[in-house]
């Protein structure tokens, strides 16, 4: 059973009703965006020990359930937020990191599956699920994951002219999943891509779930507007190689060029989790 309390609320007024009855009541209040008419919103969401560490960088022991503990309540915002995405977006990394996945609301919550689908349609969203973009540069995705079988949910592979061509030495021409190639030979401009999907694929709210190092690159260009961020009650440390990532991944900003964030909401869960939400 999920306990989520609001401890603070500074969001204000929602213009309308958003969440349905249900996910209202589990996430002990309401949840609502605003409009971005010249491009999507961008909303970041990590987990991080106390002492900010977003990866323990083990192999197999990586992803966000090791930092969170298999909390349900993170995984359940975690799927409310996916629910009103337009599209989800994960870096190789990411991706590889979590075989067998799907970025949707139901494949991380499932006990809400048919709720969030519920809420999608009230919501007026096109699809049930957001659609999956993986941003891989030099073209090291699984074209044969379960990601590019799914017909349900439509997914789209971002590479380099590098990337592109490491994709069709190994899958031939006809790729089995729908790739858009940019004009860099290793690195993708992230106006480049939130213009491209605001543009051709109707993106007005965007999920980003890293990893650290594609997100440091929209934190350098000022593209992040929502930051929800999990505080779990864990101290793991950085290892003495030092490769344990904060979710700012190795950006270094000066002391005048910091990102500062204005707290919106606190939410709790009783096992000691805060649930932060920041607007940049």
């Amino acid at each position: 059973m999920l306990e989520i309390r609001t401890l603070y609320d500074g969001t204000g007024v929602a213009p309308s009703p958003c969440l349905t009855k249900i996910l209202r009541e589990a996430y002990d209040g309401e949840l609502f965006f605003n409009d971005s008419s010249s491009r999507p919103l961008i909303v970041g969401n990590f987990v991080q020990t106390l002492d900010g560490i977003v990866s323990l960088k083990i192999p197999g022991k990586s992803g966000g359930a090791e930092i969170n503990g298999r909390n349900e309540e993170d995984t359940f915002i975690m799927g409310l937020l996916r629910a009103c995405a337009d599209a989800v977006m994960i870096g190789e990394d990411t991706f590889r990191n979590a075989p067998g996945q799907v970025w949707t609301a139901g494949c991380v919550y499932p006990t809400f599956e048919k709720e969030f689908h519920a809420f999608r349609k009230h919501v007026g969203k096109d699809s049930l699920h957001p659609l999956n973009v993986v941003v891989s540069g030099m073209g090291r995705v699984d074209l044969e994951e379960s990601l590019f079988r799914n017909e349900e949910i439509q997914s789209l592979v971002l590479t380099t002219q590098q990337g592109a061509a490491q994709l069709h030495r190994r899958y031939g021409v006809m790729l089995s999943a729908t790739v858009h190639v940019f004009p860099g030979e290793v690195t993708i401009n992230p106006s480049d891509m939130v213009a491209l999907l605001h543009a051709e694929y109707g993106v007005k709210l965007l999920l980003h779930e890293g990893g650290p190092t594609l997100f440091s690159s929209f934190l350098e260009q000022s593209l992040l507007d929502e930051l929800f961020l999990t505080m779990a009650p864990q101290i793991v440390g950085r290892s003495q190689a030092g490769k344990r990532p904060a979710f700012s991944g190795p950006l270094g900003l000066a002391p005048e060029q910091a990102i500062w964030g204005t707290l919106r909401s606190v939410k709790q869960a009783k096992s000691g989790h805060l649930f932060l939400r920041y607007q940049v």
